[in-house]
């Protein structure tokens, strides 16, 4: 095959490039492998100190203000307002008025549960009083045997006075007897005695009253005052709850209506106070209402942390409240409450279970606002003027891990080393170290910014500036680069 004299320079140039690359690339592989071998060497050991200080741990979470003191004021009896007394920002104080609707409805309301009760009233007068009934009795006539007796005894006091002349002669005298006329009554009183005898008395008579109760009467007309008592207590209410009253001390947040409109009602009491309520997140929402009030006293937060972190939480401990918004305003807080049930809608799908937390704000909180977002840190543990220190110089897990201790000589010791409070950058020592001593930290990167000093890939790594330097020479004779960079990278990897 005839070779042309301009292909023959071609091919001459190209294999020039060829072995100039692959040199290139040689000088590349020593250059750098001599550098990171001598970085390596001269990398100095990072060392930590033991040392006296307080360890914290923590766990942190985030969520929203809220006061339990805000809330939502509303109608008991709805109807056409009349006056509505307040306006957005005023202050306004427990049991104030704030609004009242139309009474006329009510007050009828009123007045019929009145009459009815009066009426049940004296039902169950009547019924407790019974039904008397009134009847006359004639009594029995009275016996004659009294004036019979009377009349015997007459006789018997006559016979006697004839007796006595038979004893006594002198008596018997005929001329002294008949000059007496006297002696002619006997017989004439003797003869009117049975006509007194013989007389009927007038017939007597009484009057006897029976009243008679019906139990059964009694007892309908008890329960029909108890309904109608019931019933006057709740037309009364109705009729208070045409005025709207505050519940709790604080500032008007917003208002709903105006005097002409109508309005509903709750059918609660005289106002509906409640704190904000919790969402599906388990954070809080300012409450609503025609009327909202809050107050930032007592201020609260409800957090969510992550299932690991809520189990480290307790009543009563320390923590610190950020506002999002402000992240110079931190005001302390201790934990009230912690849910054990998850929040609504953590741990579906990818998403981490969560509990809520909440949490008592102390301080001046007057301008703290509900709805705030903040970041929570909540004290879990805490050991002051412990010996420390930092996480990265202890290897393992548990109570029980160990570290290296470089002594003054610059000889190494493998110690076991006991701790306490893991705290969230450092740990607490209590045995196996002395406050002072010198430990090595695990190293994370080399002098050249890679772990270990040296380069991503296989073989150290070190073909792959070879293959990028040969790479950057092939130019436009890209077949004979591509073919020594691939050679280098073999070179390298080997």
């Amino acid at each position: 095959m005839k070779v042309f004299p301009r292909r023959r320079g071609a091919v001459l140039v190209n294999s020039a490039l060829g072995v100039a690359l692959i040199g290139a690339a040689a000088l590349a592989y020593t250059v750098l492998d001599d550098g990171t071998d001598r970085a390596a060497a001269k990398a100095p050991v990072r060392t930590a100190t033991v040392a006296r200080g307080t360890v914290l741990a923590t766990v942190s979470g985030t969520g929203t203000l809220a006061s339990p003191t805000d809330a939502a004021q509303d109608f008991t009896t709805g109807g056409r307002l009349t006056a509505v007394e307040v306006a957005v920002g005023d202050t306004v104080a427990k049991g104030q008025v704030l609004a009242t609707v139309d009474t006329t409805s009510a007050q009828q309301q009123v007045d019929a549960a009145q009459a009815a009760l009066n009426t049940a009233t004296v039902n169950l007068a009547k019924a407790r009083a019974g039904v008397t009934t009134t009847t006359v009795q004639q009594l029995p006539a009275k016996s004659s045997g009294s004036s019979g007796s009377a009349g015997s005894s007459g006789r018997g006091a006559g016979g006697s006075s004839t007796s006595a002349p038979q004893s006594d002669p002198s008596a018997q005298s005929g001329p002294s007897q008949q000059s007496d006329p006297s002696a002619q009554t006997g017989p004439s009183a003797q003869a009117t005695a049975p006509a007194a005898q013989n007389t009927v008395p007038e017939p007597q008579t009484t009057t006897i009253s029976t009243t008679k109760v019906d139990d059964a009467a009694v007892a309908q007309a008890e329960q029909q005052l108890a309904t109608a008592q019931t019933n006057l207590a709740n037309a009364r209410a109705a009729l208070a709850g045409t005025t709207l009253t505050a519940s709790v001390d604080g500032t008007v947040a917003s208002v709903a209506g105006k005097a002409g409109d109508t309005v509903g009602s709750t059918g609660g009491g005289s106002s509906s106070a409640s704190s904000g309520t919790k969402s599906s997140t388990g954070s809080s929402t300012a409450p609503s209402g025609f009327i909202v009030l809050t107050n930032p006293t007592g201020m609260q937060v409800t957090a969510n942390f992550s299932e690991l972190d809520s189990l480290k939480l307790k009543k009563g401990e320390a923590a610190t409240v950020t506002l999002n918004a402000q992240s110079d305003s931190t005001f302390n807080a201790s934990v009230l409450s912690v849910s054990p049930l998850p929040v609504s809608g953590s741990g579906g799908g990818s998403s981490a279970v969560q509990y809520a937390a909440t949490l008592q704000l102390s301080g001046d909180v007057g301008k703290l606002r509900t709805g705030l977002s903040a970041t929570v840190s909540v004290v879990t543990g805490e050991a002051d003027n412990a010996l420390s220190l930092p996480t990265a110089a202890l290897s393992g897990t548990g109570a029980s891990r160990t570290a290296t201790v470089v002594h003054a000589d610059g000889g190494t010791e493998r110690v076991t080393v006991e701790v306490g409070v893991e705290g969230d950058t450092t740990v607490q020592v209590l045995s196996g170290l002395a406050e002072g001593d010198t430990v090595e930290l695990a190293s994370t990167s080399g002098s050249n910014g890679f772990p270990n000093g040296s380069f991503p890939g296989t073989g150290g790594n070190r073909a792959g500036a070879g293959v990028a330097g040969i790479g950057g020479g092939t130019g436009g004779t890209g077949g004979a680069g591509g073919a020594g960079g691939a050679g280098a990278g073999r070179v390298g990897g080997r």
